[in-house]
C-alpha cells in the first residue's frame, strides 16, 4: 500500500520527524497527565521511556538525515516503513480486540507502535542506503557509458579530420597520433607512440623564444599556434602550421599538450614564389620608370622649345600626352612600390589640390564642388594623382554631365558623383588592380589600385559607398589633419 504512496523526499524527511515529535509528546502527556494518576513513579518512567525514548531517536534521525549518505529521493521510503511499522502493530491490536474483545490499554499501544515506528526505521534506513548505493552504482554505470560513448565519438572524429592530431607529454614523448599526423610523418603510428618528438620534429616548440613559449604554454585554455619543420620518415622536410593547446591536468601526472598540424610546404612555395615574382615585377617597374624618365624628360623639353603658333593643337596634344605618361609613372610606382616610392610628406591643402586636378580632366560639361579646404599631411602630386584617377573615373561612368563632390568627414574627406553607383558585389574587386570596365578604351585597371595602394601608403581607410544623390561615394577616414600653413 505505502510503495504506491507518493512521497516526495522532503515531505518523507518532515513526516519522520513528525511522528518522532509526536511519540515525545504523547510519551510526555500519558506519563504526567490525569490519565496516569493512578501509576507510580516507576511506571510513569517507564511509559515515558518506552515511549518518548523511540520518538527522540526517530527526531533525531529525521533532523540528521541531510547529513546522512542517503539519498534525498529515499528519504519517503524511511517514512514509509515507519508508518509501515505503526500500522502493522495497530493491525494486531485490532484483531487482539476482535477475537478477545478485550482493548489495549492506551500506554500499552503507544508503547508499541513507538518502538514499531523505530524498528520501521531501522529497516528503513537500511533499505535506504541500500538503494542509495544501486543509484549510485547505477549512475556511475550510465556515465561510465556515456564517456564511453563521448570518447568513441571523439576518437571518430580526430580519425576523420584531414589534420594530424598529436598528444604529448610534459617530456616531449607521443601518447597519441591519429592516422593523418602519421601519414603526414611517414611512420607507422605504433612508431610513433612512446618516442621522443625529435624523432620527426626539426624546428617546433622548443626553438621559439622563452616568451612566446611561455604564451602558447600558459594555463589560459586559450590554443596558439606557431610554425614548425617535421622531418618525414624519408628524410624530406615539410613546413607545418601547429596548433596547441595545454590538456586538463590530471592529479597523477603532470600536463599534456594537445596539438593540430597542418601541412602548408605547398602554401609557403606559392608565398614564397609570390615573393619572388613581385620583387622581380617591382625590380621591372623601377627599370622601366627609370628608362622611361630619361627620353620623356627630353621629349617635355623638345616640347616646351616648339613653336606654340606653329601649331597651337598638336604642341598642346604632344605636352598633354607627356604629362600624362609622367602620371601613369608616378602610379605604376606607387602600385608596385608602396611606401619606398612615396617621398616625405608636407602640408598639402585638399580643396586646392582638388580643383587643380580637376582642371587637368577633359571634361567641360562636368561640374565639380569642393565643400572642404582642410590641410593634411602627404605629397601633393600624389594626392592630385587620386584626386585625378577618381574625377575621370566618375567622368567615364557617370557621363560627361556629371557632377562630382569633393567634402569633408568627421576623420577624413570623401569624393562623390551623382551616376549610378557601383553594384555591392563589385565595391571590393574595383580596387584590384588590371580590373578595368573600359579596356577598349585604354584602360589599363591601374587607377583605383593606386587609390587604395596610397590610402594604404598613408594609413588611411579606403571604401566606397553610395552618395547622397544614389552614386558612387569613395570614402577617406583616419587621416590626420594638420594645422601647418602651406
Amino acid at each position: 500500500m505505502f510503495e504506491s504512496w507518493d512521497l516526495s523526499g522532503t515531505s518523507g524527511r518532515r513526516l519522520i520527524m513528525a511522528l518522532g515529535g509526536m511519540y515525545v509528546v504523547a510519551g510526555s502527556g500519558i506519563s504526567f497527565t490525569n490519565v496516569a494518576i493512578d501509576w507510580t513513579l516507576g511506571l510513569d518512567l517507564t511509559v515515558f521511556t518506552l515511549v518518548a525514548g523511540p520518538g527522540l531517536v526517530t527526531l533525531y534521525v529525521g533532523y540528521w538525515l541531510p547529513r546522512s549518505e542517503v539519498r534525498t529521493e529515499l528519504f519517503s521510503r524511511i517514512a514509509k516503513w515507519c508508518l509501515g511499522g505503526i500500522a502493522m502493530m495497530l493491525g494486531i491490536f485490532l484483531f487482539i480486540y476482535l477475537v478477545t474483545t478485550n482493548a489495549a490499554s492506551v500506554g500499552s499501544m503507544l508503547i508499541l507502535t513507538s518502538l514499531s515506528c523505530l524498528s520501521g526505521l531501522g529497516m528503513g534506513y537500511n533499505g535506504a542506503r541500500a538503494g542509495t548505493r544501486a543509484l549510485n552504482a547505477d549512475e556511475q554505470r550510465r556515465e561510465a557509458e556515456r564517456y564511453s560513448k563521448e570518447l568513441q565519438r571523439y576518437e571518430t572524429m580526430i580519425e576523420t579530420v584531414n589534420d594530424g592530431i598529436f598528444v604529448i607529454d610534459e617530456d616531449d614523448y607521443f601518447i597519441h597520433v591519429n592516422d593523418a599526423y602519421a601519414e603526414i610523418v611517414g611512420y607507422d603510428r605504433e612508431e610513433l607512440l612512446g618516442s621522443h618528438t625529435s624523432l620527426v620534429v626539426v624546428k617546433g616548440l622548443n626553438d621559439l623564444s622563452n616568451e612566446l613559449q611561455d604564451e602558447l604554454l600558459a594555463d589560459d585554455g586559450e590554443p596558439k599556434t606557431y610554425d614548425a619543420i617535421l622531418e618525414t620518415s624519408s628524410g624530406d622536410r615539410i613546413d607545418v602550421e601547429a596548433t596547441v593547446a595545454n590538456l586538463p591536468k590530471q592529479a597523477a601526472n603532470g600536463r599534456d599538450i594537445v596539438g593540430v598540424v597542418r601541412d602548408v610546404t605547398e602554401r609557403n612555395e606559392r608565398e614564397r614564389q609570390l615573393e619572388r615574382q613581385n620583387q622581380r615585377l617591382d625590380s621591372f617597374a623601377s627599370m622601366v620608370a627609370h628608362e622611361l624618365r630619361n627620353p620623356l624628360m627630353i621629349g617635355q623639353m623638345y616640347c616646351n622649345e616648339l613653336p606654340a603658333d606653329a601649331a597651337p593643337v598638336a604642341v598642346e596634344y604632344i605636352t598633354e600626352s607627356f604629362d600624362r605618361i609622367d602620371d601613369i609613372i608616378d602610379v605604376l610606382l606607387v602600385v608596385t612600390q608602396g611606401h619606398e616610392t612615396v617621398p616625405e610628406s608636407t602640408p598639402v591643402r585638399l580643396g586646392d589640390t582638388a580643383r587643380n586636378a580637376w582642371n587637368k580632366v577633359d571634361s567641360p560639361d562636368a561640374t565639380l564642388e569642393v565643400l572642404m579646404d582642410g590641410t593634411i599631411s602627404a605629397d601633393e602630386t600624389y594626392v592630385e594623382h587620386l584626386f585625378r584617377n577618381l574625377f575621370e573615373n566618375a567622368v567615364e561612368h557617370a557621363g560627361a554631365d556629371v557632377t562630382v563632390t569633393v567634402g569633408e568627414l568627421p576623420t577624413g574627406f570623401y569624393i562623390a558623383d551623382d551616376g549610378p553607383g557601383v553594384p555591392l558585389d563589385a565595391r571590393e574587386t574595383v580596387f584590384e588592380m588590371g580590373y578595368t570596365t573600359a579596356s577598349g578604351n585604354g584602360g589599363m585597371g591601374l587607377g583605383l589600385a593606386f587609390v587604395h595602394e596610397l590610402a594604404t601608403v598613408y594609413g588611411w581607410n579606403c571604401s566606397l559607398t553610395d552618395s547622397a544623390d544614389g552614386g558612387a561615394q569613395f570614402e577617406f577616414t583616419n587621416v590626420t589633419e594638420t594645422k601647418n600653413p602651406v
